[in-house]
């Protein structure tokens, strides 16, 4: 690796670079502020290797990824896997428990559709204490995080983790870049999320226009973002099968919804929860972690209606999204 680049002694600007790459099914963009063109396209590169790794550990659609191992053991069978699938696995099974089960990895292999139940990954006790002293016995999946094993304790219980995976890539690729020395940037995972670090060449924070749901080629509303994610989830970017995976209710009253989060992984999971919770459940959840926020973007008998949940605040019409430190 080269120097990383000095800041400017005048105090001038650096220019912004931006990248693309293909991986995960999307397309990942970067724009990064850096005064070497050359010494951003590697920090890219090194960027785009790491969420190559990734997709290779996580993707259910690889046969060698400890995902597509994880499907392929049968009940009270075990296997050993990476720290990328624990973490991964670990935040699932975090959000599932804090959203009363709206937030599901698991679904099962013969109706291709999400199980119906609560919490569907168990992570064992901690203090080093074995997986079958876990509580959580009614979970299909059991994890040990201090093992990396995971056991499958149901017929037909498979893995899928488009939901948070592209958000966790993003959540590395930050610190890839900052191991650059690159302090500031936009990262992006195609249309769903958005990691926003330091501050753009001129301005504060960051502007992120948020596209409608129904009508890609409209803006619905205009973020300002800073040191924080923002991932989006709807009809349009994911389809019409979207299942409350509690009861199987279609998620059929939100045209799309966004979360804020301090983590590209967290916003990733919870604006596909609050796609199924209820307007209520999401303002609980909000008022529980003051460092998250929602919108949701509703059919009411009068129209779409967009609501703001959490820290969320309108100023001179702009929604403006800051993660305290």
């Amino acid at each position: 690796m080269i120097d990383p680049p000095k800041k400017s002694e005048h105090g001038h600007a650096f220019p912004l670079y931006r990248f693309k790459h293909n991986a995960m099914a999307c397309t990942f963009e970067l724009a990064l502020v850096s005064e070497d063109a050359d010494y951003a396209e590697q920090a890219a590169r090194a960027a785009f290797a790491e969420i190559d790794r990734l997709e290779c550990e996580l993707s259910r659609f690889i046969p060698t990824s400890d995902i597509a191992r994880i499907n392929a053991i049968k009940p009270g069978e075990t296997v050993r896997v990476d720290i990328e699938a624990v973490e991964c696995l670990q935040l699932a099974a975090r959000v599932c428990a804090e959203t009363n089960g709206a937030f599901d990895v698991t679904y099962s292999s013969r109706t291709h559709q999400r199980d119906a139940g609560a919490t569907h990954v168990a992570a064992a006790p901690r203090g080093g204490r074995s997986m079958e002293r876990s509580t959580a016995t009614s979970a299909p999946l059991e994890l040990d995080p201090k093992g990396r094993y995971v056991r499958v304790r149901a017929e037909g219980v498979r893995v899928d983790l488009g939901a948070v995976g592209k958000g966790y890539a993003i959540d590395q690729v930050l610190t890839i870049l900052r191991d650059w020395s690159i302090t500031a940037g936009l990262i992006h995972s195609g249309q769903s999320s958005v990691l926003a670090f330091g501050s753009p060449p001129g301005a504060e924070a960051w502007t992120i226009a948020l596209r409608d749901p129904v009508n890609d080629n409209e803006t619905l509303e205009r973020v300002t973002l800073k040191d924080a994610a923002l991932s989006g989830s709807g009809h349009k970017l994911h389809g019409d099968h979207i299942i409350d995976p509690r009861g199987g209710r279609p998620a059929d009253d939100k045209l799309g919804t966004w979360a804020l989060a301090p983590s590209a992984a967290l916003s990733d999971a919870l604006a596909t929860a609050f796609m199924v919770m209820s307007r209520d459940e999401v303002a609980e959840y909000c008022r529980r972690h003051p460092d998250v926020s929602a919108l949701l973007y509703t059919n009411t008998p009068r129209g779409p209606a967009l609501t703001r949940l959490g820290k969320a605040r309108v100023v001179s019409k702009l929604l403006r999204f800051t993660r305290n430190e």
